[in-house]
Formats: structure tokens, C-alpha cells, sequence
């Protein structure tokens, strides 16, 4: 989600992973994870490898988080130097704890076994140096709230200098009828560091419940903001589509339903008998039954 429609033959690949994994019996929760290990491990998607490099031009912190239907919810933080972090998420549900963050959670991932690992990529350090580049010099094309803020006198990184943001997500429907829907984010170019977006806040940029499921990606501010995976859900609860959910949720965040501050948006939505996937511009997505060989999507 967030990544241009030309992608969405990396989600076709991630939703065809997803159903394998359910086909051979996995619960709905690791099916979801292994469709997003698929777009982790694609550099053309803002997540695991291939993840922003923050405005110091080092810094690589991403987030991750599962649900499902029956409550169990895991996520994690901020989280440095690892292939997968959508893995580490979902060894945080076996935990007492909901989200891990920052250090503590990379650390715990070295208790699982995963390995130290540089997720940058050439075209995101890239990348990262042109940012640097337009905050130097006051570019026009910066974020409105960056125009504004006096970033040098709130610098927090280790090294001082001389945006876009996607998400990936899978949501599944087992054949029992119960939800999953795992995301990952390499987060925005443009932040402070330890800045958490929506992806590991419980019902912002995912929710899994009895009704259905929903992964958010966007302006995590304004997600969060609206509890907006949640209020979907309370949506199809109240007896809406998926496709009735997924737009009004766009014209929330777009600002176009009495919201004061708009943002970027786009979701996937999944209900008992349907899907639908809604945003403010064209993204790549992708959507297939069990069964079936014809894929939905762009």
C-alpha cells in the first residue's frame, strides 16, 4: 500500500504467499505475516529491506505489527537492523507485552536469532542526501509542517548534516471465518529520530476484529489521530461494506469529512463476503480468493 500501481505484481506475489500458508493449515495471524514477509524483502516497498533512510542519512527505524480476530495483537517500534520486522512483531504477541520499541526491541530480536542486518538500500541513501539537500536549503517542496519547524535547534541525531511513506500489509480471511492483518513500514524520510507512526498503534493503521479487518497506510499522524483502523471496524460492525468503509475512511483522512487536518491515505478493508481497497491517489494492491487464479488489483 503506498507504493505506485506498477508494484502490484510484488502483492500479487505477497497475497499468493498469504493463501499458500493458509492452504497448508497455518493460523490466519502467521498466514498474513508471511505474505508481508514477501514485501519486506522486496526493495521496491517501504519495508524491511528497502526501508527509508532517516534525514541524517544513516539511520534506518521501522515498525511493525500483527492482529487478529481473537485479540492477539503484537507490534513493534522504532526498530533497528533486522531483515524482518514483521516476524519480530509477531514473536511479541508469545510475550506479556503488546509493543516493543527501540532498542529493547532489537535486542529481543537477537533472542530470537535474527541477525544484524543494514535494510538501506543505494536509492534510499539516495534519496535521504536529496532531503538533506532541500532542508538546507528551505526547498518549496518540503512538507508544510518542515517549513516551519526549526529542525536544526531539535536535531537528535548522533550525526549532524554539512518525502514520501508507504506501508505494506496483508489482511486475510480464513476459511473459518476468522481475521488477520499483519503491516510493516519503513516509515518517512523526513522525521526525527524515534518518531512512531501509526503501524504499531493498536486500531490506527490496523485492526483485526469478529466483523472484519483493515491496514491503513498514510500520514501516520492523522491515522492515529482517528483511530482509524478501529472506527472502520466499528463501521462494518454497524452494518457498512467494505467498499462503504474503506471510501468514507479515505475522505476522512483526506479531509473531506469535516476533519480539520488532512493527510495521505490509503487501506485495505476485508469483511465476511467482500474486500475493497480505497485511497487519495493510485497505489498498488492486490486481492485473491482461495481457490481461484484470477487475482483483483490494478
Amino acid at each position: 500500500m503506498g507504493s505506485p500501481p506498477e508494484r502490484s505484481d510484488g502483492c500479487r506475489k505477497a497475497v499468493d504467499a498469504a493463501l499458500a500458508a493458509l492452504d497448508k493449515g497455518a493460523d490466519p495471524l502467521d498466514a498474513a505475516v508471511e505474505g508481508v514477509v514477501v514485501l519486506e524483502d522486496d526493495p521496491r516497498f517501504n519495508a524491511g529491506t528497502g526501508s527509508r533512510v532517516r534525514i541524517d542519512g544513516r539511520t534506518v527505524q521501522m515498525d511493525a505489527s500483527v492482529m487478529d480476530s481473537k485479540g492477539r495483537f503484537g507490534a513493534v517500534a522504532v526498530i533497528e537492523a533486522v531483515k524482518n520486522p514483521v516476524r519480530v512483531a509477531r514473536a511479541v504477541v508469545d510475550t506479556p507485552h503488546l509493543i516493543l520499541a527501540g532498542d529493547g526491541a532489537t535486542a529481543f530480536a537477537r533472542t530470537l536469532g535474527f541477525q544484524p542486518y543494514d535494510p538501506a538500500t543505494d536509492a534510499m541513501r539516495a534519496e535521504a542526501r536529496d532531503i538533506q539537500k532541500k532542508l538546507r536549503n528551505g526547498d518549496a517542496s518540503l512538507p508544510d509542517a518542515w517549513k516551519k519547524f526549526d529542525w536544526r535547534a531539535r536535531w537528535n541525531f548522533d550525526e549532524r548534516i554539512d518525502e514520501g511513506h508507504d506501508t505494506v500489509g496483508v489482511a486475510v480471511r480464513a476459511p473459518d471465518g476468522r481475521f488477520a492483518v499483519a503491516l510493516s513500514t519503513g516509515g518517512t524520510t523526513i522525521t526525527l529520530r524515534g518518531r512512531v507512526g501509526d503501524v504499531p498503534i493498536l486500531g490506527a493503521g490496523l485492526y483485526a476484529g469478529a466483523h472484519g479487518a483493515a491496514a491503513a497506510t498514510g500520514t501516520g499522524e492523522r491515522i492515529i489521530e482517528q483511530s482509524l483502523a478501529l472506527r472502520v471496524h466499528d463501521w462494518l460492525e454497524q452494518g457498512a461494506s467494505p467498499k462503504e468503509a474503506a471510501d468514507r475512511a479515505v475522505a476522512r483522512i483526506a479531509g473531506r469529512e469535516g476533519t480539520q487536518q488532512k493527510g495521505g491515505i490509503g487501506i485495505i478493508v476485508i469483511g465476511p463476503d467482500a474486500l475493497a481497497a480505497a485511497a487519495d491517489r493510485p497505489m498498488a494492491w492486490a486481492a485473491r480468493e482461495a481457490g481461484s487464479a484470477r487475482h483483483q488489483g490494478p
